[in-house]
């Protein structure tokens, strides 16, 4: 008997233990108008544990990334002050075009959303993007999926992920090319242009892998997304996960 109670001691513990590890979420909402318009909504990791503050410290860098214009001032590290050297950046840049043009610029604008896509217990899968128009014709779009070992807060590359990544690279060439055939008319002549490689951040969803090129990592179809989604079915001989 004293040994069928350790062991139920043992299942709930280990239970516990597992259960603490599956990160909640609340989300982060700015809004400034004022000589330039930023929007950020993202998520925020809730817990006093050094995995939360992690994760945090990571989102709010792909933020302050964005919001990073003016290469020749130094690179904020928090939201408050990003926002404030995006304002200088715009406030700069339009005096001088003021002063040599004779008008000012129109507004700036800065887009930035995140999603928490998968969060189960050991893994969170995040989303993140930002939309940044200087005044350009197009705005500078970035897409990232964001990998974390909730227990820890790191970061997961595509080798801790994936168990055999030239395999998996095979497959997802396939998926892709069957993606842009069914969507591009010149997609024969661009295909073969350049050697194939996985997606910089893989995404995780309930359906699937979720396989990403935006319009920087896909030369060959500049100002295009080309995504699909490869099932568990498919994908779980190659997930470390």
């Amino acid at each position: 008997m004293k040994f069928i109670h350790l062991l139920i001691l043992f299942l709930v513990f280990s239970s516990c233990k597992k259960e603490s590890a599956t990160l909640t979420f609340s989300e982060i909402n700015i809004l400034k108008e004022t000589t330039t318009t930023i929007e950020i909504n993202m998520p925020k990791a809730i817990g006093k544990g050094q995995a939360a503050e992690k994760i945090n410290t990571t989102l709010n860098t792909f933020v302050c990334n964005a919001l990073h214009i003016d290469a020749s001032m130094e690179k904020k590290e928090t939201l408050e002050e990003s926002i404030q050297d995006f304002n200088n950046a715009y406030a700069n840049f339009n005096t001088f075009i003021s002063e040599e043009l004779k008008e000012e610029l129109p507004k700036w604008e800065a887009l930035i959303d995140g999603e928490v896509i998968y969060n189960k217990v050991d893994f969170a899968c995040i989303a993140m993007n930002s939309s940044i128009n200087t005044g350009a014709a197009n705005s500078s779009l970035l897409l990232r999926f964001f990998n974390f070992d909730t227990n820890t807060g790191n970061l997961l590359t595509t080798k801790d992920l994936i168990n055999n990544v030239e395999e998996f690279t095979t497959l997802v060439e396939k998926y892709y090319n069957k993606e842009v055939n069914s969507t591009f008319t010149d997609a024969d002549n661009l295909l073969n242009d350049n050697q194939f490689q996985l997606p910089e951040t893989l995404g995780f969803s309930e359906e699937g892998v979720i396989i990403l090129y935006d319009n920087f990592s896909v030369g060959a179809f500049e100002k295009e997304i080309v995504e699909f989604t490869i099932p568990y079915q498919v994908a779980n001989t190659y997930l470390k996960i």
